[in-house]
């Protein structure tokens, strides 16, 4: 927008007792918009009626709108900023410095704009909130059927056709989530939380999330919290989940060997530390910055191979921004990359430190550099003495052997009788398992690691227990969607979808549950409301004609028979943080986005339906 013409003698600072000045003073007064007159420090000297009309002055004002000090970044010249009246209006500010130093400032109404923007953009957030339903939906469908696809008997040939099916779908989708996060961002659509969550719970499910893709490319996905770290935490989840979720999905992107580790520590008071260290190709030191800016990636032939738009690092960096943390980046060609995130999050309590493995001798075995140097610095901090090793020898010194299972390798032909073993393998190496059990191994844990689970298997094999129920547990338990896994709950499913609604019954039913479907919130409310005994569990699809997901639970909450205590889980293709805040605030108890990924519905289930030995995810 031009600024309106100064009068040339106001630019020259004439004597008040000129003629000129009595003129130009007479002209800025019976002028249409606000101007005013400051000193050079931006306390007010004059301003005209408009101005004093607009921000209700019966006299000449003691300060500008926007106070004294002159408005941050100030130069000299002309520059613009925004000012509200009292009544609502909203003016566009111009400044202009005069040779005196003083300071002219003229104002323009633009409150018609301001809120045909305000409706622009209501309308994008729109659009864009009907583009993730409505392109994810069809999209959940083809990646859901062919994950049922893929686990029916199927020749070679077909299997790889399948798998190809579900990588491609799994990019398109990949896709579609960054465009719609930028957008949102762009948009301004960012209110951020401050609710108490636990760092560690919120770590693991980010690497459990992504650790199938880290297999499937055969890398080691790692955790570790310092000794001293905070971990009860206040501040917004949801947001750090999506931070970690693109710095730990990029570091799986762009890893070939090794693996990917993350690691939290304290960065000082009120302030949490989390680095992502990666073994990948590295990034040269001129093309750092440039990864950070959108659509722009370091290796251009990289980046096809992998795809990607390369939005994931500048969605990063503008959540860290909105958040008040940083991200920063160190890394070299050959050497990796690290990124770091320091965002601030107040303690809710002082951290203790855990040192349950004081005075117990463990060697840990593995071919896997990133695994065998993070795993053996968790068990140093539990206070274990850690014998490290990339090779298994006949006889070891230790009270218990931690030996890791490399993906697509075979059990040794004899396990060392000098100590009990347990094997370390991941959930997708399930056959691996019995044939260590038949060698004599009696315990095992599945990667990625969680704390509490490495800690009670290493105390039930050095005290010789007997094994716990995770390394007791079969191959129908150790595949959740197994035939008979959940026998005899009985689940509702509302979706207007038939294809997600018919995924979600296959899986389940598969597993052994009595299931209903129903098509809408209305259908949904009204089957829970008459049902003889209550349902086990009720899965609501938020996005349904008439009544929808949200005010479904809220109905049936809001029911008082024995309906509302039955567990609400929302199965939705609808991304955002703000769905999931929505959906817990109408009363859900878990949120889920589509498609449905088996292990960690599984694993809800089991949660909410008191079946701990349902999922091998729960350990």
């Amino acid at each position: 927008m031009t600024a309106p013409a100064l009068p040339k003698a106001a630019l020259r600072a004439p004597s008040p007792n000129s003629d000129a000045a009595n003129g130009a003073m007479e002209a800025m007064e019976w002028a249409p918009d606000p101007i005013a007159i400051l000193a050079p420090d931006g306390a007010l000297i004059s301003a005209n009626g408009a101005f004093r009309a607009a921000f209700r002055f019966a006299v000449t004002p003691q300060r500008p709108p926007w106070g004294r000090a002159k408005p941050p970044g100030f130069v000299d010249g002309s520059r613009q900023f925004d000012a509200a009246a009292p009544d609502g209006r909203v003016f566009e500010w111009r400044e202009r410095v005069l040779p005196s130093g003083q300071r002219v400032a003229c104002a323009r109404d633009v409150t018609a704009r301001s809120a045909e923007a305000a409706a622009a953009g209501r309308a994008k957030t729109a659009l864009f909130a009907t583009l993730t339903h409505e392109l994810r939906t069809p999209l959940n469908g083809i990646l859901g059927m062919a994950g049922l696809l893929a686990r029916t008997p199927l020749g070679a040939s077909q299997q790889e056709f399948v798998t190809a099916l579900r990588r491609s779908g799994e990019h398109l989708l990949d896709l579609i989530n960054e465009i719609l996060d930028f957008s949102r961002l762009e948009a301004g659509r960012i209110v951020l939380d401050d609710a108490p969550f636990e760092l560690g719970g919120v770590i693991q499910e980010i690497v459990e999330l992504l650790s199938p893709k880290a297999h499937d490319k055969g890398l080691e996905l790692v955790m570790r919290i310092a000794p001293g770290t905070p971990t009860a935490l206040s501040g917004d989840a949801g947001r750090l989940r999506q931070v970690l979720f693109n710095l730990v999905g990029n570091a799986v992107k762009f890893t070939e060997a090794g693996g990917v580790a993350v690691f939290a520590q304290s960065g000082g008071p009120g302030r949490i530390v989390i680095s992502v260290r990666d073994t990948g190709l590295g990034i040269a030191e001129d093309k750092q910055a440039l990864i950070f800016e959108e659509f722009a990636q370091a290796d251009v032939a990289h980046a096809r191979m992998h795809g990607g738009t390369g939005l994931g690092l500048a969605i990063v960096r503008k959540l860290a921004a909105t958040m008040g943390g940083t991200v920063s980046l160190a890394s070299a060609p050959g050497a990796g990359a690290t990124f770091s995130i320091d965002l601030p999050f107040a303690a809710r309590a002082a951290p203790i430190a855990p040192t349950p493995l004081v005075g117990l001798r463990i060697a840990l075995i593995s071919a896997n550099r990133v695994l065998l140097s993070e795993a053996a610095a968790l068990l140093r901090d539990l206070g274990a003495q850690v014998q490290a090793a990339t090779t298994l020898g006949r006889t070891i010194d230790a009270d218990v052997i931690l030996l890791d299972h490399a993906a697509g390798g075979e059990p040794p032909a004899r396990l060392p009788q000098s100590a009990p073993v347990i094997v370390l393998a991941p959930q997708e190496e399930r056959a691996a398992i019995a044939g260590y059990q038949t060698r004599g191994a009696q315990h095992y844990l599945l990667k990625p690691l969680r704390v509490r689970s490495l800690v009670e298997q290493i105390r039930s094999a050095v005290d010789r227990r007997p094994a716990t129920m995770q390394s007791l547990r079969d191959e129908r338990e150790m595949d959740p969607g197994a035939d008979g896994a959940l026998a005899g709950l009985k689940v509702l499913v509302a979706d207007d979808n038939p294809i997600n609604a018919l995924l979600a019954r296959t899986l389940l039913a598969r597993a052994g549950c009595m299931v209903q479907v129903v098509c809408d919130g209305e259908e949904a409310v009204q089957a829970a409301l008459a049902a003889e005994a209550p349902f086990d569990l009720i899965l609501l699809d938020l996005r349904m004609p008439g009544v929808d997901g949200f005010a479904a639970a809220r109905l049936i909450r809001a029911s008082g028979g024995p309906a509302a205590a039955t567990p609400l889980i929302a199965l939705t293709a609808d991304s955002a943080e703000e769905d999931r805040k929505a959906a817990l605030a109408a009363g859900m108890d878990e949120f889920l986005t589509k498609p449905i990924d088996l292990a960690r519905l599984m694993h809800a289930v089991a949660q909410f339906t008191r079946r701990p030995e349902a999922a091998s995810a729960v350990r």
